[in-house]
């Protein structure tokens, strides 16, 4: 199955496999894909829908929640049941599992034998633990035989579920790529007059946050949280792919524009120097939160209370109606970074099946029906119509709560974009009613000049896992406060540096080279 990326089937595929996708009004986006559009022809099914003779095969199906089990889970469940049992004779049991305690529990159960037929991956590095200890099956072959519908719907996609020669996942995306900026309530900009929005420099930037702080001394321009220990905000402002790995192998600058393939120490680059001082600059002006380094709370909640006006965010389409419903003011994005596609924009939300799984075939089926089946779709990601949504009365054909519901009082609702064939789900009444039409303009962009070349390659950091530790350990003790400007990098960044080296990135940027070498000479 695997096969090298051809650019321009990527393209022709993406011209005819668009739907429409509903993002909630809380989601920060996912990465990326393959999209159908709902009204046209079905793809090809794995199986023909046939009765059967023989009892339903059980597969158990890890359902991730925020707080609390959704209340109608088990409504939810026999809704699918009503579908899958009939169609491909299967019966799925959704398994709850906590957002914050899913990589751990996913671990114990397959550790124990206790049945876990499909579980998903949210990020990179749990999904490559789950490889390094063998706990996947490889999904080539079952997916030749019963995943047409992910075939046809992903194509792209798929090839971040590699890992070497093996594909231990499928990838759940929706957008090719993301933009990124300042997120800013429009008063702001009205008030200065600005009106650029696009390919907005770092120092152009700057221009703007000066005449906004003129205007409002006493507020934060900026909102950073730095007390997650999450920051990057050097990617808001330049193009890097990471390889599907951390900044802690190294990163191509540049992607889609330069010849070298050469992977580099991202934090010894010009680039990055000058961005800490640029940060450290804007710090000192007061254009930031003064416990930038240190705060917890999210940014939008400093926006809604009025503390804050803007904070760095993705940009692309859904994000400025979700996010400007989320704080309760409109908002407007500042473009500074343009257009990219990454390879980490097809190696998070992977599906797989434990080696464990006793049913795999039936597991495969169940995952093609979650690609290629608009009624499975929409019954994860919101439940039983009319129980836990209905359709606005607009006329859109977009969806929204019941009267007297609200995200904390609904039955059921899938808050994570990572379930099966995200683009096809209904939109939701927060979006646009363009919004289809924005997607497919959004992914036909994707060109030579902003897709990484390296799409389908991902480092697996297992042969040198003991430095990759350690260079990480290093690079959350002094990330953050020098990307939220709290501290002088003519000062601190000699010493981070010599730190990363004492912890041995050099030999991880190495092993990271020496297998994309390999990975292009397979081209």
């Amino acid at each position: 199955m695997k096969k090298a990326i051809a650019f321009i089937l990527a393209l022709s595929m993406i011209a005819v496999l668009f739907a429409g996708c509903g993002n909630p009004s809380s989601s920060s986006g996912s990465s990326s894909t393959s999209i159908v559009q709902n009204d046209q022809t079905e793809s090809p099914r794995a199986e023909e829908t046939a009765p059967s003779a023989e009892p339903p095969v059980h597969v158990v199906v890890e359902c991730l929640y925020f707080d609390a089990v959704p209340r109608d889970l088990e409504l939810v469940e026999n809704a699918i049941n009503g579908i899958t049992v009939p169609e491909i004779n299967v019966e799925v049991e959704l398994y709850p599992l906590s957002m914050t305690e899913s990589s751990t529990q996913v671990s114990l159960m397959i550790s124990s034998n206790t049945q876990l037929d499909l579980v998903v991956s949210f990020g990179r590095s749990d999904f490559l633990s789950l490889v390094n200890k063998n706990m996947l099956l490889d999904l080539s072959d079952l997916l030749e035989q019963h995943g047409q519908g992910i075939v046809a719907n992903a194509p792209n996609a798929i090839e971040g579920g590699y890992v070497g020669e093996g594909l231990f996942g499928i990838p759940s995306v929706e957008k090719y790529g993301n933009t990124f900026g300042l997120m800013i309530a429009k008063e702001v900009t009205d008030s200065v007059g600005w009106d650029k929005f696009e390919n907005v420099s770092i120092e152009e930037l700057g221009e703007f946050l000066s005449l906004a702080h003129e205007q409002y001394p006493d507020k934060t321009l900026i909102q950073l949280t730095g007390g997650t220990n999450s920051v990057n905000n050097f990617s808001n402002f330049y193009e890097v792919d990471y390889l599907a790995s951390s900044v802690a192998s190294g990163g191509v600058m540049g992607i889609g524009s330069e010849e070298n393939d050469q992977i580099v120490n991202v934090f010894a680059t010009d680039e990055y120097r000058e961005f800490c001082e640029t940060m450290h600059e804007w710090f000192e002006a007061g254009y930031f939160n003064q416990d930038a380094a240190t705060c917890t709370e999210s940014a939008q909640s400093y926006i809604t209370s009025g503390q804050a006006l803007g904070f760095l965010n993705q940009t692309e389409l859904d994000m400025v109606p979700s996010q400007s419903a989320a704080v309760g003011k409109e908002l407007v994005a500042i473009n500074t970074l343009p257009h990219v596609l990454v390879t980490e924009n097809i190696a998070s939300g992977l599906w797989s099946i434990p080696y464990t799984c006793k049913t795999p075939e039936a597991a495969m089926k169940f995952m093609n029906m979650m690609w290629d089946n608009d009624d499975i779709i929409n019954l994860i990601y919101y439940g039983v119509e009319d129980v836990d949504y209905r359709f606005a009365d607009d006329g859109s054909g977009r969806i929204t709560y019941l009267e007297g519901d609200t995200a904390q009082t609904v039955g059921f609702r899938q808050w994570f974009g990572i379930y099966g064939n995200v683009p096809r789900r209904l939109t939701w009444i927060d979006l646009p009613a363009e919004y289809k039409d924005h997607l497919e303009a959004f992914n036909n962009e994707v060109n030579e000049t902003n897709t990484s070349k390296y799409l389908g390659y991902a480092f697996n950091p297992e042969s040198v896992k003991t430095q990759y530790a350690a260079v990480q350990d290093v690079i959350s003790t002094y990330r953050t406060s020098l990307e939220c400007g709290v501290v002088d990098p003519s000062a601190v960044l000699p010493e981070f540096l010599n730190a990363l080296n004492a912890a041995g990135i050099d030999e991880v940027i190495a092993a990271n080279q020496a297998s994309l070498d390999a990975w292009i000479d397979a081209q």
